[in-house]
């Protein structure tokens, strides 16, 4: 091998070294994309009468997002016969309100009580408890929830995800959960003390589920409507026919 040979091999060889040096220095960056803001539900809770209670909330969800507005009252059971001893606690839904995002706020009022037949006022366990025989012990306080997505709206959770990915938001996973079904949604609560309703008002008119049966006042004519034409009878006799027969009184 002559000298220039050698010379040209070890300058190919010196090439490659560089070469392989300058690739393995360099790395490969990903793109990262800006961190998605996790979405914002809060509200509160005050009493605007004895009975009513406003419920506002701020959040940065996308406008006309439907939020709904639970009151719940948990009951605990107290019979402790032997058949209803394992008895686990139920709730009564007090009210419910469904309400609408605007400008990053929502509003809605919800009214826990209602007027039983003899005019005091109940909550809604309350007026068939002696019915039902509940033998049960309200907790002091009323949890109200604030929900997205219900099971009634399947599709608003998907749809409301892919507006919130345009706005950079994320549905944190400590308000997400999911139903034995598989369904997902969105919620947050809030437990206040709230007094069980006392006084009284007017009587409400009965229903008709409770009238006849549940038939109502069926047997009951109706009244014939007033005719809107004054009908009177002709001063003078219209036609000089001789009278007939039947028009006679016999």
């Amino acid at each position: 091998m002559s000298i220039f040979q050698t010379s040209s091999i070890m300058r190919a060889a010196a090439a490659t070294v560089l070469l392989t040096s300058i690739t393995t220095g360099c790395q490969y960056i990903p793109f990262i994309d800006p961190i998605a803001g996790n979405v914002d539900l809060q509200f509160s809770v005050k009493s605007a009468e004895p009975g009513v209670y406003e419920v506002s909330g701020d959040t940065n969800l996308p406008d006309k997002t439907r939020v709904a507005i639970v009151a719940v009252r948990y009951l605990e059971p107290t019979d402790t016969t032997p058949q209803r001893l394992n008895q686990k606690s139920t709730y009564s839904v007090l009210a419910y309100q469904t309400a609408q995002v605007q400008a990053g706020k929502w509003q809605t009022q919800l009214s826990l009580w209602q007027v039983a037949t003899d005019g005091t006022h109940k909550e809604a366990w309350q007026i068939d408890q002696k019915k039902l025989k509940l033998a049960v012990k309200p907790d002091e306080n009323v949890v109200f929830l604030a929900t997205l997505n219900p099971v009634s709206e399947v599709d608003q959770l998907s749809g409301l995800e892919q507006q919130l990915r345009e706005k950079k938001l994320k549905l944190g996973g400590k308000l997400i959960y999911t139903t034995p079904e598989g369904q997902q949604y969105v919620q947050v609560l809030q437990a206040q003390a709230v007094p069980l309703p006392e006084g009284k008002t007017n009587k409400p008119q009965p229903r008709t589920e409770e009238i006849n049966g549940g038939w109502g006042r069926r047997y009951l004519m109706p009244g014939e409507p007033q005719n809107p034409y004054l009908l009177e009878p002709p001063a003078e006799r219209q036609t000089n026919a001789p009278s007939r027969r039947e028009e006679f009184l016999r």
